[in-house]
């Protein structure tokens, strides 16, 4: 049972991570206003010629709304949207002979790939976010030395820290998200409190940056531990969150069970 405790301390060592990893990710999603540069790229990348990304701003700035609340909108809001657009002459050759009909038969075009060009938007900046994360992941890691395999050593072998991990296994940190702000500056302060405190709570993982005795005793250990725990780390605080708590709940059913039995 020591060696599952053990894991259960070393998964909210990981828990930790992501929530430094996500927060850290929004503060950079927030300061590159990632989701605006997504969006407008799949407009021009989706929409081609039939619409231009300027013209969809426009539209959008007459409302009050930027380019990101494109992802809110539904179709019928988004073939409204086009009412406002003001399109080119070489935009509506050769639908048909009426201009005003040219215009009508391109705007329901558009709308009727609205879904299609959300779902296309979903996917790359779902892709874009998992590659950020998998940066972050690393970075982090390589920051603080988190070596998965000397983390596992040192907590087995520290009966006191890893009861303690084990004990605030059950109440894991907030989540990243919501520790920061839509505006940059509080971002990072908010960012840099979260990161201090979770370290200061943890002090095995700042403790782990130092090389010492203990690394020295792995050296076989060291690229692979930093490289699995990177990927652990890119798994995101989600799924380790709801590993805490399969975990824990295995351990507190088997703690009751043995208190029963004595």
């Amino acid at each position: 049972m020591n060696t599952f405790q053990t894991l259960i301390a070393l998964a909210l060592l990981i828990y930790v991570l992501c929530v430094i990893v996500q927060a850290i990710q929004e503060f950079v999603k927030n300061l590159l206003n990632t989701k605006a540069d997504v969006m407008a790229q799949t407009v021009e990348t989706f929409m081609g010629d039939s619409l231009k990304l300027p013209q969809v701003q426009d539209a959008l700035k007459v409302r009050g709304l930027n380019i990101t609340a494109l992802e809110s909108l539904n179709k019928q809001d988004f073939r409204s949207l086009l009412d406002g657009v003001q399109f080119l002459p070489g935009q509506l050759d050769g639908i048909v002979k009426s201009a005003q009909a040219d215009a009508e038969k391109i705007k329901d075009n558009i709308a009727a790939s609205y879904e299609g060009f959300r779902s296309v938007f979903q996917d790359a900046y779902t892709k874009r976010n998992k590659l950020i994360v998998l940066i972050l992941s690393f970075i982090v890691v390589l920051a603080l030395n988190a070596n998965a395999i000397i983390l596992y050593d040192q907590i087995s072998s520290d009966q006191a820290a890893q009861q303690a991990l084990v004990a605030s296994a059950a109440k894991p940190p907030a989540n990243a998200s919501d520790r920061t702000s839509q505006d940059p500056l509080t971002a990072a302060q908010n960012t840099r409190a979260a990161i201090q405190k979770d370290l200061q709570d943890y002090p095995v993982l700042i403790r782990s940056h130092k090389y010492g005795k203990d690394h020295d005793d792995h050296p076989y250990a060291q690229i692979p531990g930093l490289l699995v725990m990177g990927f652990l780390v890119s798994l995101g605080a989600p799924f380790w969150n709801d590993v805490l708590k399969g975990m824990t709940g295995i351990n507190n059913s088997f703690n009751t069970n043995k208190g029963k039995a004595s």
